[in-house]
């Protein structure tokens, strides 16, 4: 394994990193494991901003979904979250009894299944970075492109 295939950011690169992505339309592009990953400050709902995610300079409706593997979901914010809501759990268990429904958990799977989601935002740049720096073996800020 060669240097720069090992090269990971330093406490001052990150925080470097997080301060760009605080303010309005910020933006960070990283060399992440051979992929260029690109950060940007969007406005979300309202007066919200997010941070959202591109790989390779683009982003797919078929990463989100978590029913077939993709190279590039590993860049993306994984959620895992039950099948069954807790009200509707709560209201089947008012229906049927307590005693009844632990019988029906144990013998259904769909009482206790998730859903896994991978969302392309993420709540703030301190998670999108810490995230990245977990995931990937080798990440680097990816060097200034030249303007025309």
């Amino acid at each position: 394994m060669d240097q720069q295939t090992a090269m990971k950011l330093t406490k001052e690169q990150k925080q470097e990193l997080i301060n760009k992505l605080t303010s309005p339309w910020g933006r960070v592009s990283l060399l992440c494991d051979g992929h260029k990953v690109d950060l940007v400050v969007k406005l979300c709902k309202g007066m919200r901003y997010r941070i959202a995610t591109y790989v390779d300079g683009r982003w797919e409706g078929k990463w989100v979904s978590g029913k077939e593997a993709y190279p590039e979901q590993k860049f993306l914010n994984k959620q895992v979250r039950p099948a069954c809501p807790k009200k509707d759990k709560a209201a089947m268990e008012k229906a049927v009894g307590k005693r009844y429904f632990k019988k029906m958990c144990a013998e259904e799977r769909y009482w206790t299944a998730t859903i896994t989601l991978y969302d392309i935002t993420w709540a703030s740049g301190r998670t999108a970075i810490n995230h990245l720096c977990k995931v990937c073996d080798s990440i680097q800020i990816a060097p200034a492109e030249a303007t025309a």
